[in-house]
């Protein structure tokens, strides 16, 4: 059986991860934020520097100004374009966004800002772009570059500061979901222990109710439950055997007095009203020794004491004796020798007489017993070749008078509690049970019982 992740496990998982995905979320939409503030900084840089510039031009005679030259302020760099190279050189650039009137771009290969700004003397354009650090570095002051490295710094520190932050929320938060989720874990497994005790069949558990709310109202609702079906099955328990009990005592004086009148009265032998009265005080006998039987295995003990049995012989042996019982059906058997398990000898000839007996009722001329090994499994497989089980019909079949199709109904001499004797013992031994339609025809019966005697 694949394991399953504890629900805990989901819940802790999902909550860290809402966690990091909104401390994701925050680090992406502040650095948009700081991209935001750095575009506009460097548009009112960038606009008193094109003002200088413009100043500067206005107050030279425009053929002795030397364009070529680049002027340097507040780290950025201005330079002339003529008004017909302009979209030449915008070509390769990126639009970044328009702040004030001005429009920013960014160069893709040195990763700078880069501005356009309108000469107030001739036609021409200023070109205000960054400082590309990396390949103009060598251009700079002492000064400047004294600063640089200084800004680097500073911000590698508040980058590393800045994760340490996050990381140290990030764990905090982890290790105070792990503890309090652990904390209502304890809380929790009390259910756990208490629903293994319920499925063994110990209903008296029940579960300390000393816990906090809502485990309290929940702990108490559900040691009232186990409760009231501990009360219900005890009455089931009591009117089962009873029922059984009280019916075989009239059903043993009936049938005593039909065998009476029937001495008394040769010629009653031979009335069909006699010898369907007879077979309906046998069915009601039999039915409630059935009855009785099903009451015994459902409701033993769980403490009962196993014994080690040969399970290899009691499945030839019941072979034998059905084969000799019913000389018109041919039966095959693959037992594999000395088999053996942990188990009551009652349950076991229980799920090997009922198991057979119900595929010789229903057979058409063959049932096929094989008693093999199968990894831990010890596996019981009774295969008939009747009409067998409409597929909507397999899992309703195991019910306790159950009443299928007609090909499998009350006419062929059963009550519908050989299955749910079988399955109720099965269930004691910690084993399953299988029904599947044979490919061609018939019924194939599996029993997988635990391989305990190691």
């Amino acid at each position: 059986m694949k394991k399953r992740i504890h629900i805990f496990w989901h819940f802790y998982l999902g909550i860290l991860l809402s966690i990091v995905t909104i401390s994701l979320f925050t680090i992406a939409y502040f650095s948009h934020i700081g991209e935001e503030y750095a575009i506009r900084a460097f548009v009112i840089d960038a606009k008193q520097v094109a003002s200088y510039a413009n100043a500067n031009a206005q107050q030279a005679k425009i053929n002795d100004f030397d364009w070529s030259l680049e002027i340097d302020k507040h780290g950025l760099r201005v330079s002339m374009l003529e008004a017909d190279g302009v979209l030449d050189y915008l070509a390769p650039m990126e639009f970044v966004a328009q702040v004030d009137r001005t429009d920013v771009y960014i160069d893709p290969k040195r990763d700078i800002y880069i501005s356009l700004h309108p000469m107030t003397v001739g036609n021409g354009f200023l070109i205000v772009r960054e400082i590309d650090f990396e390949k103009e570095f060598d251009k700079l002051n002492t000064y400047q570059k004294n600063e640089i490295k200084l800004n680097d710094e500073e911000d590698a520190l508040n980058t590393q500061f800045q994760m340490t932050i996050i990381i140290g929320f990030i764990v905090a938060i982890a290790l105070t979901l792990l503890v309090l989720l652990t904390w209502l874990k304890k809380f929790l497994r009390p259910i756990q222990q208490a629903s293994l005790k319920w499925r063994e069949g110990n209903l008296a558990t029940r579960i300390d109710v000393t816990s906090p709310e809502p485990f309290y109202t929940l702990f108490v609702t559900m040691n009232k439950m186990a409760e009231d079906l501990e009360n219900l099955i005890e009455e089931q328990k009591v009117m089962s055997f009873a029922m059984s009990h009280e019916l075989r005592n009239p059903l043993n004086g009936l049938s005593l007095a039909i065998e009476v009148v029937a001495r008394e009265h040769d010629y009653l032998k031979d009335d069909p009203a006699y010898n369907k009265l007879r077979r309906y005080a046998s069915e009601l006998e039999n039915l409630s020794l059935n009855i009785l039987t099903l009451a015994k295995v459902s409701n033993v003990e769980s403490h009962a004491t196993f014994e080690t049995c040969n399970f290899s012989n009691l499945v030839a042996e019941r072979v034998e004796f059905y084969s000799q019982s019913n000389p018109k059906i041919q039966y095959q058997s693959e037992i594999e020798p000395d088999l053996k398990l942990n188990a009551l000898p009652l349950y076991l000839e229980l799920i090997v007489d009922n198991i057979i007996s119900n595929a010789a009722r229903y057979t058409k001329s063959m049932v096929t017993t094989k008693l093999q090994l199968s990894e831990k499994w010890v596996e019981l497989i009774v295969i008939d070749n009747g009409p067998g089980i409409a597929p909507e019909q397999l899992d309703f079949a195991m019910m306790p008078f159950s009443r299928l199709d007609h090909s499998r109904s009350k006419s062929s001499g059963g009550f519908g509690l050989g299955l749910a004797i079988v399955g109720s013992a099965v269930k004691r031994l910690a084993g399953t049970i299988e029904l599947t339609n044979n490919v061609s025809q018939g019924l194939t019966v599996r029993v997988k019982l635990p391989n305990n005697t190691h």
